[in-house]
């Protein structure tokens, strides 16, 4: 809305509009001819226009484009929220309702004190500008300044938000700030077609990754920089603690901008209020990750937070339950094996992981505050770098194809984390007399493992896992009376057996 500090238009004659209906009409020309006259007037026995009403579809709309296109507000209905733009940022920023009541409230006293002489305007400077009233307004805003809920993502294929412009990514061209681009998310970094980055690669990323490796990050980067996973990939950096991966994080978010970066805590994504924490961010991450990362009650809903689903979430001190859709990029950091819940999902996890590893050893001079000088000295220089990688990405129609290598990994990581089912398909086969307990079943997984260099689940988790592997390929269960070598009943199976090696 228009700052209520600055004075009103004049109409043609000079003359500041001497009723309220005139005043809002000289404010917002036009917008009468939308939503019918702003303000209920009739005359006292002194002549004086009294005020006796409002329109509550005149003052919706004025919040809107039609009455501030300079700094308008529109209304999210999947997530229950208002944005206004600002100039200054260049972005819509989440504005609360009661934010927005009172730009009212102040529209409603500066007419007032404008219109005081020639009018009564006692129930605009009092009696309307109460919260009830109000109130009124701000329900039909949500009806008339609602936009469909891909309004801050249908350009994002078009235009990123950086810190001193709009830019263009078809000509690499920088535009002035405009409300028209419909942007809530911006870049923390200038763009400078010319900036380099000599530190960041010759001194943190060339050390630690192959060029392999490097360009299926930076084309990744791609994706963080436009905000949306087109590409629907889940990234992991894993290996070498010490190796560069912390620092590269700590660049990257510099880059993208605190609050467009969300914490992820695979562990509390079942939890009521986790994924509405997660409204407006572009980037989640989670730092150093423990190995069950990805096998804990809630890391499935990682594929749903880049796959495009749409979620209902619970906010804290709300009823509502607005709807996000999930399109988050998302990367991990860690420094263990980490094992995959899959539930029988596989290919499904398949088509999300990227992973890339960090296997060279740590640099023996390491600086230790590399990522704030190259945050300093080159930020723009490496925009320029990931906006390469966006160009790769975009020449791969979004997708974020992988060497056979870099496939590889993924398949053995997800081969790892079902080792008792391959175990079981390749090492057991079904026989009509002979049994075999499970002491003699883990000590053959156990070697299995070794010789794939897997780590071998322990022991307690072992027992219920391979029993349901049996189940599904045998349809056979487990039973109490299978001797061991010593002729002592054990737990085990009957009609198994180990295949020949």
């Amino acid at each position: 809305m228009n700052n209520p500090e600055n004075p009103p238009k004049m109409p043609s004659g000079g003359l500041i509009p001497d009723t309220p209906a005139a005043w809002f009409n000289n404010k917002f020309p036009g917008l009468s001819e939308k939503c019918g006259d702003p303000i209920d007037e009739e005359k006292n026995k002194q002549g004086k226009s009294v005020v006796r009403g409002f329109s509550e579809d005149f003052f919706a709309t004025a919040l809107g484009n039609k009455g501030c296109p300079a700094d308008p507000a529109v209304y999210i209905p999947t997530e229950d929220r208002f944005f206004t733009y600002f100039p200054s940022d260049g972005i819509y920023i989440e504005q609360r309702e009661q934010d927005l009541a009172a730009k009212i409230s102040q529209l409603f006293l500066e007419c007032a004190r404008a219109c005081r002489e020639a009018s009564d305007v006692k129930n605009l400077e009092f009696g309307f500008r109460d919260a009830a009233s109000l109130g009124g307004i701000i329900k039909k805003a949500k009806s008339a300044l609602a936009v469909p809920n891909n309004y801050f993502s249908e350009k994002s294929q078009q235009i990123i938000i950086c810190s001193n412009g709009v830019l263009r990514l078809a000509d690499k061209t920088l535009l002035p700030f405009s409300p028209e681009y419909r942007r809530r998310n911006r870049l923390n970094v200038n763009f400078d077609p010319a900036a380099k980055c000599p530190l960041f690669l010759d001194t943190l990323m060339h050390p630690a990754l192959c060029p392999e490796k490097l360009d299926l990050l930076q084309r990744w980067c791609g994706l963080a920089l436009v905000g949306i996973n087109h590409a629907q990939k889940l990234i992991i950096l894993t290996g070498t603690a010490g190796g560069g991966k912390g620092t590269f994080i700590r660049v990257l978010h510099g880059i993208i901008g605190s609050n467009n970066v969300g914490s992820l805590r695979t562990e509390q994504l079942a939890e009521r209020f986790e994924m509405g924490r997660m409204l407006g961010k572009t980037l989640l991450y989670g730092p150093d990750v423990p190995e069950n990362f990805l096998n804990c009650r809630g890391a499935s809903k990682l594929k749903a937070l880049t796959g495009g689903d749409p979620v209902s979430v619970e906010l804290k001190g709300s009823n509502e339950r607005p709807e996000i859709i999930c399109r988050f990029n998302v990367i991990v950091t860690c420094n263990s094996r980490l094992k995959v819940h899959l539930e029988g999902d596989t290919d499904a996890w398949r088509r999300r992981l990227a992973i890339i590893e960090y296997g060279n050893s740590p640099p023996e001079n390491q600086i230790a505050d590399l990522s704030e000088r190259i945050l300093r000295e080159e930020a723009s220089g490496v925009l320029n770098w990931m906006l390469e990688g966006l160009e790769k990405l975009r020449a791969d129609n979004w997708q974020l194809n992988m060497s056979p290598r870099q496939a590889k990994t993924v398949a053995d990581l997800l081969l790892e984390s079902d080792s008792q089912n391959v175990f079981v398909s390749e090492c057991l086969e079904r026989e009509g007399t002979e049994g075999l307990n499970v002491a003699d079943c883990y000590e053959a997984y156990v070697d299995f493992a070794y010789q794939r260099g897997w780590a071998s689940l322990p022991k307690n988790k072992f027992g219920p896992l391979i029993c349901d592997a049996i189940v599904r390929k045998f349809a056979i269960t487990q039973r109490n009376d299978i001797k061991d070598a010593a002729g002592k009943a054990q737990r085990g199976w009957k009609g198994v057996k180990l295949k020949a090696a």
